[in-house]
């Protein structure tokens, strides 16, 4: 991943802004070729207005359903940005703080615990497990069941002293939202975030709901042959949103514009963070409320992935230059981090 000047200044005509738009299609339809991708659905914003959304492929081989802008996908941990946004939204309405300990929420852990904060979880150094013992990704628990799971585990190490990525923290998080709130977090989620910001088609994941537009997600095996993925069904909060690219647009300009959470505190989402021991193009990353974040060009770069069996997403913002590309897919061979920054290359480029 090489770093790149961004990007095209605001004099281009709109013929060449066509013309670019048409290079990604044949860059993207390449890719997708190279990788085997059944499916990928693509949000670009440039300097705060939207020059693209729309899908390539198949959201469904067996329907023979092309993907759109509004094809949903399971988002894997991009989920996390909106859990850490689900806690911001109740710090602004003063029922707890980022240093809260989490005993405070939840009862009776153990001893162990006492140190962890809430901005442990979600910064990712808490010290507890990448994900709890109890999980089982076909078995439908309570976040609650599965925290108790480790009440007889040690830490991993010893609480803020270094960075180790947990999905366990933000099941925590997510019952810290549903103690504190008194909704369950589905219904929190839906009422205080997406509601409010109009996203009508993004939700928690669940496999008896109808949802619209609803991607299938593909794997490989030994042989390179495409199939139907295994469907988890514990909700697992560290990934557990289904979103299009619409909706995504729309959360880009929500944050963007400085709505649902002062703007004060969405710059905390990307700037209370923790080094980690992650670099790219010889930068130091770091960790804040769900997002990673370097520098590339000497500009700030925010980013983060996800991945779920038969899923890859991508979500990559360059803040000063109120830019984003948002990339959905339904293929978990898909290397969308090399996608994204191919993408970016020919932003910067004008091809």
């Amino acid at each position: 991943m090489r770093p790149f000047i961004l990007f095209l200044t605001c004099f281009l005509l709109p013929v060449a802004s066509i013309a670019q738009q048409d290079t990604i299609d044949v860059f993207i339809a390449s890719q997708m070729k190279q990788q085997g991708i059944v499916g990928l659905s693509i949000g670009i914003i440039k300097s705060g207005k939207v020059i693209k959304a729309k899908g390539y492929g198949r959201a469904n081989i067996e329907l023979d359903v092309p993907a759109s802008e509004k094809t949903v996908y399971k988002i894997g941990s991009i989920s996390k940005q909106f859990v850490a946004v689900g806690i911001m939204e109740l710090v602004q309405e003063g029922k707890l703080k980022v240093s809260d300990p989490i005993t405070k929420f939840i009862k009776n852990v153990p001893a162990k615990w006492n140190a962890v904060t809430i901005r442990h979880l979600l910064n990712h150094t808490s010290g507890l497990p990448i994900d709890p013992p109890g999980f089982d990704g076909m078995r439908a628990q309570a976040d609650s069941v599965y925290i108790k799971t480790a009440f007889t585990d040690s830490l991993d190490f010893p609480t803020g002293s270094k960075f180790e990525y947990s999905n366990f923290g933000y099941f925590i998080l997510a019952d810290i939202i549903r103690i504190a709130s008194g909704q369950s977090f589905p219904d929190f989620m839906k009422k205080c975030i997406f509601d409010e910001c109009g996203m009508g088609s993004t939700r928690t994941t669940s496999l008896e709901a109808i949802v619209p537009n609803r991607a299938a997600g593909y794997i490989k095996d030994a042989n390179d042959s495409i199939l139907n993925a295994p469907n988890y069904i514990a909700l697992r909060p560290s990934g557990a949103f289904l979103s299009n690219i619409n909706d995504l647009l729309k959360w880009e300009m929500e944050m963007q514009n400085g709505k649902l959470l002062t703007q004060k505190n969405w710059n905390l989402m990307w700037g209370d963070t923790i080094k980690t021991p992650l670099t790219m193009d010889n930068e130091v990353m770091y960790y804040g409320y769900g997002w990673m974040t370097n520098k590339l060009n000497g500009k700030q770069f925010v980013h983060h992935a996800g991945s779920l069996p038969g899923f890859k997403s991508v979500y990559f913002r360059y803040i000063e230059d109120k830019t984003a590309i948002i990339m959905l897919t339904n293929a978990d061979n898909a290397d969308v981090y090399a996608i994204a920054f191919g993408v970016a290359d020919l932003l910067q480029t004008g091809k």
